[in-house]
């Protein structure tokens, strides 16, 4: 199943659960976030003193779920999942920074002030895996 068509089912979602580990550690946070076209790039923003950040700093591996969960009985034939794996950096370029950080606040108008800030970091997820689960047992996996 093509990214894209994988990812349909959650354009609308506004969050995600970033995971990312601490000296072996697991750590989940909860994040605002925006895709690329084509959805081979997962852009979020954070201030640098937080753990996502030195994590990210010291082990760029990550896992970005995406869910539709609704928390009621019918979410088990209903329920979507999508986890993401992929590699976390800092976007330092201008120009890259500029195209992301407009993709960021196209989605999230209202933290303009928030990734304008000098202490918050645009992340950049690169995609490398997408693992798409549905009524908890249906599994299809890109590429």
């Amino acid at each position: 199943m093509p990214l894209e068509e994988m990812l349909a089912a959650f354009h609308e979602l506004r969050f995600a659960v970033l995971a990312t580990a601490d000296e072996g550690k697991p750590y989940t946070s909860l994040i605002t976030y925006a895709m690329t076209p084509g959805c081979r790039t997962l852009i979020f923003a954070t201030s640098r003193v937080t753990s996502k950040y030195r994590n990210i700093r010291s082990q760029p591996a990550v896992s970005i779920l995406l869910d539709n969960r609704s928390q009621n009985a019918r979410d088990l034939q209903n329920a979507q999942a999508v986890t993401l794996l992929g590699t976390a950096k800092e976007v330092r370029r201008s120009a890259l920074k500029a195209e992301y950080r407009g993709a960021f606040l196209n989605r999230h108008p209202e933290l303009a002030d928030f990734i304008d800030e000098p202490g918050t970091s645009l992340i950049a997820i690169t995609v490398s895996q997408a693992i798409h689960v549905t009524r908890l047992e249906d599994v299809s996996c890109w590429p």
